[in-house]
Parts: structure tokens; sequence; C-alpha cells
């Protein structure tokens, strides 16, 4: 990422030579950010794998990064004396939720009562272990924060667009492929035996290992993936790998997911790769067709046999994993506790608590998550109430309406697959919650501008190949 070199000449307005001072460090710590938001998932792959989040180099990794992004946002607004216009709607909501989780805590003590339901013993294992209200306060709060973090990486963008030319995206793009291609290499040696799983799926007949490559669950693996697959047809041709290549990554992240089981995972990685291939399909035509007969015929041969080869070997072992996937699903029945493994139960538990709930509890939340609530927008309204919901739905808005209008119909398409997908992770899932993917997720804005942007947008340069001014 070389510089520029600069231009001396005389400063007409003295009064802003402060601000240009921090055009350089403020552009070294994006470049820093960018760096750090590719390579973490290399970062979660030493030390132990516990359910539990603990202080490894991937926290540190994130902490830092959260902190780079901050600042160069902060340098920004010393450089443009401005807020982020469209996407002010967006951090003003944040810094709600924020004080929303310091009203929690202050209120806790007034709450006692209504809080001492939440501990009771006895309960299943997927309701989680017993979280303290004040750690698990300060826990959301943080998780807010760093996992919010590249909100304002966006706000730089459209102070300083050509800082993030599509060239220096792509860079951050092929780390991010680099580290999925990684864990799904160390989830096909859990397969194979040679590396220890590190999660498990009670049975009744006993335990079945889940490949979940350098993570402790196959639903940390799952984002990843999914955000792998998102990044290979969103950037298209502008990651200059070849089609062929392209498209081997694709059907190997695929095939990660499907031997994970983690089937949230397989049906938004199913999801993106439907949605994506629709939009491309008459130019896939166009290429298959204009494909020489001495490439396409030992090429259409090759694919047979591997699917041969694959069927003879491992048809067993995907067989035994597709029954599996189908029938161990838990109850469908609505008033089951068994309802989705028992998801339902939790959410029925929680409606019934809410039911008794004082109006200030309904308003901000609890302030964290007493049990594990298993679902986004069941998680967020008991953190942070009805006005969490609110602004939430400002937060997402504000992100679509500004990236959205800088976007050609490909990115548009692209960025509403990416939320569509979102939404149905979030069914069972807390996305908002997992740091890592609301980085990819909000980086994927960045993504679409960069790779596909409008030449009448109000951004000039959106992908330039310009250094530091």
């Amino acid at each position: 990422m070389n510089q520029p070199a600069s231009t001396l000449h005389a400063d007409p307005e003295p009064g802003r030579s402060a601000g240009r001072r921090l055009e350089s460090p403020t552009w070294y710590l994006v470049v820093a950010a960018l760096a750090l938001l590719g390579l973490k998932p290399l970062f979660d792959i030493p030390g132990p794998k516990t359910a539990q989040d603990s202080m490894d180099a991937g926290f540190v990794a994130s902490t830092l990064g959260a902190l780079l992004m901050v600042l160069a946002f902060v340098g920004v607004l010393v450089m443009t004396r401005r807020l982020p216009g469209k996407l002010t709607p967006a951090l003003v909501a944040l810094l709600v939720l924020g004080l929303l989780s310091v009203a929690d805590l202050l209120l806790l003590p007034s709450r006692a009562d209504f809080v001492d339901q939440f501990a009771a013993t006895g309960l299943r294992d997927i309701f989680g272990s017993y979280v303290e209200p004040t750690r698990g306060t300060l826990t959301q709060a943080a998780q807010l924060a760093v996992g919010f973090a590249p909100v304002v990486l966006l706000a730089v963008l459209l102070a300083r667009p050509h800082w993030f030319s599509a060239d220096r995206i792509r860079w951050v793009l092929l780390l991010v492929l680099f580290g999925a291609v990684v864990h799904a290499g160390i989830a096909w040696l859990q397969v194979a035996g040679l590396v220890d799983y590190t999660f498990f799926f009670k049975l009744p007949g006993g335990n079945i290992g889940r490949a979940s490559g350098g993570y402790f669950h196959p639903a940390s693996l799952g984002r990843l993936l999914l955000f792998a697959v998102f990044i290979l047809y969103a950037a298209g041709d502008r990651l200059r790998i070849r089609p062929v290549l392209r498209f081997a990554l694709i059907a190997v992240m695929v095939a990660t997911a499907v031997v994970s089981t983690h089937r949230l995972t397989i049906l938004c990685v199913g999801l993106v790769v439907v949605a994506m291939e629709l939009r491309r399909l008459p130019a896939l035509l166009r290429w298959v067709r204009g494909l020489p007969l001495r490439i396409a015929v030992p090429a259409g041969l090759v694919l047979a046999a591997g699917v041969a080869v694959l069927l003879v070997g491992w048809g067993s072992f995907l067989w035994d994993r597709a029954r599996f996937l189908v029938t161990q699903i838990g109850s469908l029945d609505l008033n089951s506790k068994d309802f989705m493994r028992g998801r339902g139960e939790i959410w029925y538990e929680i409606a019934q608590a809410w039911g008794g709930a004082p109006v200030d509890v309904w308003l901000t939340g609890l302030g964290y998550e007493p049990w594990n609530t298993h679902s986004d927008p069941i998680r967020v309204f008991v953190v942070w109430g009805v006005l969490g919901l609110v602004c939430m739905g400002v937060i997402l808005a504000a992100l679509w309406r500004t990236t959205s209008r800088l976007t050609t119909f490909d990115g548009q398409w692209a960025l509403a697959v990416l939320y569509f997908t979102s939404a149905v992770f979030a069914v069972t899932q807390k996305p908002t919650a997992y740091s890592y993917f609301m980085w990819l997720f909000l980086f994927s804005h960045v993504l679409v501008i960069a790779v596909h942007p409008r030449d009448d947008a109000t951004v000039p340069d959106a992908g330039g190949t310009g250094g530091r001014p």
C-alpha cells in the first residue's frame, strides 16, 4: 500500500494545518485496521477452544482493530469538521444503545427481584450457564462497541473514498479468504481423524463430533464460510482469481459447511449460492457455451470422475451426515418444549417472564442475556428493550440507504442477498453479538461500494487506485 509523494506548497488556511498533519497517521490507522480485519481468522486458531469467551489472540485482535477504527474516525472528524451525512443516524443509534447499557447497569439494584428468577437451577444446557448481571451488562456493551466499530470505518470511507480503492479492498478480501481456507482445512482434518474435534453433538446413542475448524463451535466456522462464499461472488473478477479456481473455492466452502453439520450454515450458504447464481446465470451460460470442446469435454470428464470418487470414498459418511441433519432437528410442534431442539422452551419462558416485567424493563431491556436466547431479535429486545429494537432498525436502515445509493444494481443485489441471508441467520443465531460476523457484515458494505461504484455517485473515486492524498 504505497503512498504517492506529497507536493510541498504554502498552506492557504493555517487554521487547518493541524488537520492536515493528521492525514498521514489517520491513513496508517485505516491500513492497520484493514489488515487486522483480514487477518482476524488466523488469530482465532491458537489457544484452547472453550465455550466461553477468553482473553486470547483473537480477542486482542478484535479489540485492537476496533480501537484503530475509532481512532481513524476521530482523525477524520478533526480533518473534515463534519459528521458523515446519512450515516449519522446509525452513529447516534449506536450511542443510544451504549447509553441504554449504562442505564441498565444503574437500574440493576432496583430490578433485583425481577432478575432473581433467571438464576433458576436445573435448566437444560441450551439455556446456558448463569450470567452475573453486572458482568453480563459490561460484556454486552463491549460486544456492541467492538462488533459495530466498522460502522465508523464506513464513515471514514465517505470522507476519504480514495483510501478504499478496489485494489486495496481486494487484499483484505484475499486475507479473509485465506483464513477461511485454513479453517476449512482444519475442519477436513477433523473429519479425517487427524485433528481432534472440539465440539460434540449429544445423541441418545452417544456423541458425534462436529467439524468446527479452528473454532470451538461449528457455528463460528459457519460464519466465516458464509462470508467467504459471499465475498467470492460479490467481488467476482475483482479478486483476480481465475473463474475455475473461484468456483473450486466456493465448492470447498459449501462442502465444508455440509460436513460441519450446522444446519443453519448450510441453509444460509445455499441461499447465497442460489441468489448470486441467479443474478449471474445468463453470463455463466454464455461462458460455458463459449468454451472450446477441447477444454469443455476433459473438464466435464474430470468433474464426473471427481464426483464418482467422492461418492465411492465418502458416500456412506455423507449419507450418515445427511440423515443426521434431517432427523435431529427436534420437534416442529410450537407447543412442544423440544421445538427447534429446545429453543422454543427458552422463547416461551422468556415470554412468560416478560409478561410480568416492569415498564422500564420493556423499554430498556435488562442490559444482558440471563439465558441464551438463540435468536438475535429476541436477544436485542432482552438486552436493550423496545428502544434497542428501534435503534437497531435505525442502524440497518441508515447503512442500507447510505450504501445502496453509491452502488450499481449488481452491488445492490449483493447487498440485498447479504441482508436477507443475515436475517435468516438471525432467526436462531445472534449475529449482532458476534464481533467478527459484524465486522464482515459491515465491511461487505465497503466491498460493494469499492467493487460496484456508481458513475453518478456523490462520493467520488470510490473505485480509484490512489493512496493517501
